[in-house]
């Protein structure tokens, strides 16, 4: 949780944890008038592919977040992830491979601020200890102010799917016509399906796969898979 709690934040040094900046904390007074803080959830995980196996995620309640803008994005269905699957052991030479942009939703800036509170009980103490927070408790809460995508904001996907395209088409990705999440190159015979930040690779060898890779690098630093 710490961990979790240091990259959503300023870092938490103990653990070596950098910060994204995606929230700040907040007395509620500092909220501006005709706002709401939404609630938090804590979604934990064994993921053994993962450099950090042992996951925590702390989402905040969307269904509680009244954004006024188009929050819908593309993402790829079922079926069209099976065809590619499928492509890739019908054509000779072909290899898959699987990226992953890390932290993603946390470096995307959001166009208006979201605010949440933080139940007391959720937050390890060495966490408030080092954030000095004691003083910030009201009615057993924390408030916080979030600028950048955070898991569960309505909005986020939609905000970070529109920030990587276009970075995506300056090295010549693009969407492959009318399917949704399926994008190909204008050259190299590269074909990926997108799903909110994971990628379903299709390439034909190590020299082309790598042109992608940088490409994401460029943008965000990716998640390396076990």
């Amino acid at each position: 949780m710490c961990n979790e709690l240091g990259r959503l934040f300023q870092g938490f040094k103990p653990n070596n944890i950098a910060g994204t900046d995606t929230a700040r904390f907040i007395h509620p007074n500092d909220m501006p008038k005709g706002r709401k803080a939404t609630y938090v959830r804590v979604v934990v995980a064994h993921r053994p592919q993962k450099t950090e196996e042992n996951r925590v995620r702390l989402t905040v309640g969307g269904d509680k977040v009244d954004y006024p803008g188009p929050v819908s994005s593309k993402t790829t269905d079922l079926i069209t992830a099976k065809l590619l699957l499928n492509s890739v052991v019908s054509t000779p030479g072909s290899k898959f491979l699987g990226l992953d942009i890390k932290d993603f939703f946390l470096g995307t800036p959001l166009t208006r601020k979201e605010y949440a509170k933080i139940p007391v009980k959720l937050i390890p103490k060495a966490f408030m200890d080092l954030y000095n927070l004691w003083d910030k408790v009201v009615d057993g809460f924390v408030w916080i102010e979030i600028s950048k995508g955070m898991y569960g904001l309505p909005q986020a996907s939609r905000l970070a799917y529109d920030a990587l395209v276009p970075r995506l088409a300056n090295a010549g990705y693009r969407e492959a016509g009318i399917t949704p999440g399926l994008f190909k190159h204008d050259d190299n015979k590269i074909l990926f399906c997108l799903t909110v930040d994971d990628f379903g690779v299709q390439y034909p060898d190590y020299a082309t796969a790598q042109h992608l890779v940088r490409t994401l690098r460029n943008h965000r630093r990716l998640e390396r898979r076990k």
